[in-house]
């Protein structure tokens, strides 16, 4: 093994021999928990990103393969599994060094070169306009990128280290950096449970846009500090020895200390000052169990009053990103309100260092980002780092798992939207736009025609086919699968301006057939007659009269009656026949039809007309018990034909089927069905007697 590498050594030709030694703040932390094997193939990386860093400088003139060490060394630290400690060594060699992918696969493996092609990708995203300038934009837009959770984890340690060294940067660089981390890389880090990597980087971009701000709350926090410190530990005291007494021995009970960013940002966003911020204590109780985290509330509740509408179970109810805790807020020492956390030791160490915890409220967001506030990104993201002995479990732990309650998919331009759980391609269409919405006939999902209904899942590319028709009718049942509002809404205005379509063509059917009995045609009336018509009964078009008869707001013999004034024609002229409607491919003259479930007639059956308020035109069996009683006496009762279809259609019918009593029938009666391609939809079966039995 040697110390240093040769400088035009092939990237693809690297011997044991040429290895060069981890730098020992590296080597540390690596051997306090993977394998020997492990750590080879960290020397590997190490000595690949040396050899294509070779020659390169950083800002403060150090060599450029510095970065990349501190980068492992923050991952490595944080027990990563080592794909991700190598892809962090390596993580600026395609950008930076001109390496190409496939060589990165060839030597080790399609992870690791997966990891550091996802992190370049990250790297040079552009705000492309005001809209993407939306930090959550930006965030979405990461994770989508992301085929691995490590991307993200890589790129923010990348961050903290750049955030490090920052002063070697120029000022206009060291501002704009400082806003793009806290605009977007702790908030991120907060929503993959990076804790104290959020912590810092909110901290060192805070202090380095607002050195004199980060002075002056320092000096304030360090002259309160002293009566602080004396109050906070008297409560934490009294809190400790109020446990022992009733029996939580075991207790740990630290005070909470607020960072200067977060007061700085309580003062700025609540218009409090600072004293008042600084006079609300933090404290976090640790305990060995659930049980006795339900103890210890009730003990602290009976040493100190519970301010109201404070207390706050995650512990039976945990937050959707596995968070749990119990929080409370007390008046303590008479005068002090304190903030107090209860957990079990793991709750915490989960809560630190695996899970985002908090950032439903922490995090201030606006557009289409609100709605993540009540939900968690990434699930499965558990214990990142209990188990360091085990580095093949923590990576399946932390593999891309993005947010049950979000899906990311592209447009075919390659515009990124995040839609809710469930979402299908109508509701994508509505996001994009409610015209596209409202024309979607079809789909295509990675470039394949799919069903409208379909759920759609992250990385998916989705294409969305409209038509240029005017009234395209839709369902209904589009309701019982959209699952975002803005789809809902859409559909739900559709469906209102197509039942008034629909009204309108039932209508104008309705009061065309009364006039028929008297052998005139709506036709017949024109200017001054259709006016003075229009006029008698109240309205002031022909448009809504139509509309209004097909709602059933209005009885058609009524309006023909005056029609019939409006030519002078006698009450007593007698009827003409009328011809029936004739149904052809489910239409009566446009208009969609719709098959009653009482009878469920089929083609070929005798069948009648009605003109229903709420359904349209609803197609019965002649013979229906619901409609027999009114074929002679109510208008809205037509008889109808069948035409000849000019495409196939199926029919819903309705058998009943009268068998043996015997074990096994219904499955020899529904065999029959299914040898002659028949669907069955449903089946009720009874029992007549022992002997007979009624399917249908």
């Amino acid at each position: 093994m040697t110390d240093q590498a040769l400088p035009n050594k092939s990237l693809n030709n690297i011997s044991e021999s040429d290895l060069l030694r981890i730098p020992s703040y590296l080597l540390a932390p690596v051997q306090s928990y993977l394998k020997n094997a492990d750590i080879k193939k960290i020397e590997r990386a190490y000595t690949f990103a040396f050899i294509a860093h070779d020659g390169q400088k950083r800002k403060d003139g150090s060599a450029y393969i510095s970065h990349p060490v501190a980068v492992a060394k923050i991952v490595a630290e944080l027990k990563m599994d080592p794909d991700s400690i190598c892809a962090a060594l390596m993580h600026d060699v395609i950008e930076d060094c001109d390496v190409p992918k496939t060589v990165l696969e060839k030597n080790f493996g399609s992870d690791v070169a997966n990891i550091i092609d996802g992190v370049s990708k990250l790297g040079k995203i552009k705000m492309q306009n005001k809209a993407e300038t939306n930090a959550n934009n930006f965030q979405k837009m990461a994770l989508a990128m992301a085929n691995d959770v490590r991307v993200i984890l890589v790129k923010l340690c990348d961050r903290v280290h750049n955030m490090r060294t920052i002063d070697f940067m120029p000022r206009r660089k060291q501002i704009i950096k400082s806003q793009e981390t806290l605009d977007i890389y702790a908030p991120l880090a907060l929503r993959v449970g990076m804790i104290n990597i959020k912590n810092e980087l909110e901290e060192r971009a805070f202090r380095c846009i607002h050195p004199l701000r980060a002075e002056m709350l320092d000096s304030a926090i360090k002259k309160s500090s002293g009566g602080r410190k004396k109050i906070v530990e008297k409560i934490r005291k009294e809190l400790k020895a109020n446990l022992k007494t009733n029996g939580i021995k075991g207790a740990a009970v630290k005070g909470r200390e607020k960072n200067v960013f977060s007061i700085y940002k309580k003062i700025k966003t609540k218009h409090k000052p600072f004293s008042e911020i600084l006079d609300v204590y933090g404290f976090r109780i640790l305990v060995d169990s659930v049980d006795e985290c339900y103890r210890t509330i009730g003990i602290i509740h009976n040493y100190y009053a519970p301010l109201e509408n404070r207390f706050k179970d995650y512990i039976a109810i945990p937050k959707m990103n596995g968070y749990q805790a119990l929080h409370t807020t007390l008046l303590a020492l008479d005068a002090f309100p304190i903030e107090v956390q209860v957990q079990t030791r793991s709750m915490f160490d989960t809560a630190n260092r695996g899970v985002a915890a908090h950032w439903g409220y922490k995090t201030s967001e606006d557009g289409r980002g609100s709605e993540l506030r009540a939900s968690k990104w990434l699930t499965g993201l558990i214990d990142l780092y209990k188990d360091s002995k085990d580095s093949s479990e923590f990576v399946e732990s932390i593999k891309t798992d993005l947010d049950p309650k979000e899906v990311f998919v592209f447009s075919p331009k390659g515009h990124i939207y995040g839609l809710k759980i469930g979402a299908t391609p109508i509701d994508f269409a509505y996001a994009i736009h409610k015209d596209l919405g409202d024309t979607i006939v079809g789909c295509k999902v990675n470039r394949k025609e799919a069903p409208i209904n379909v759920e759609l899942e992250s990385g998916q590319t989705v294409e969305i086919i409209t038509s240029k028709k005017k009234d395209i009718v839709i369902d209904p049942a589009w309701l019982n699968f959209v699952v975002t509002s803005r789809a809902r809404s859409g559909i739900r205005a559709r469906l209102r301006k197509q039942k008034v379509s629909s009204a309108r063509k039932v209508g104008k059917l309705m009061l065309e057939t009364e006039l028929k009995r008297s052998g005139l045609q709506l036709s017949d009336y024109k200017g001054a007659t259709l006016k003075r018509v229009l006029k008698s009964i109240g309205v002031s078009s022909l448009t809504k009269l139509i509309t209004e008869l097909g709602q059933g707001q209005r009885t058609g013999n009524i309006v023909a009656e005056r029609f019939y004034e409006g030519l002078q024609i006698r009450k007593g002229t007698p009827e003409q026949k009328i011809n029936p409607l004739k149904l052809s491919d489910k239409k009566i003259e446009g208009v969609s039809v719709v098959f009653a479930k009482c009878c469920r007639p089929i083609y070929g059956d005798e069948i009648v007309a009605h003109s229903d308020t709420e359904r349209g035109i609803v197609i019965h069996h002649k013979i229906c018990k619901q409609v027999v009683p009114f074929l002679a006496t109510d208008s809205r009762y037509q008889p109808a034909l069948w035409e000849e279809d000019k495409k196939e259609h199926t029919y819903t019918a309705k058998l009943k089927v009268t068998t043996e009593n015997k074990v096994g029938v219904l499955s020899d009666v529904l065999s029959i069905f299914t040898r002659e391609g028949v669907n069955v939809v449903f089946v009720n079966t009874n029992a007549i007697d022992k002997t007979f039995a009624i399917i249908d």
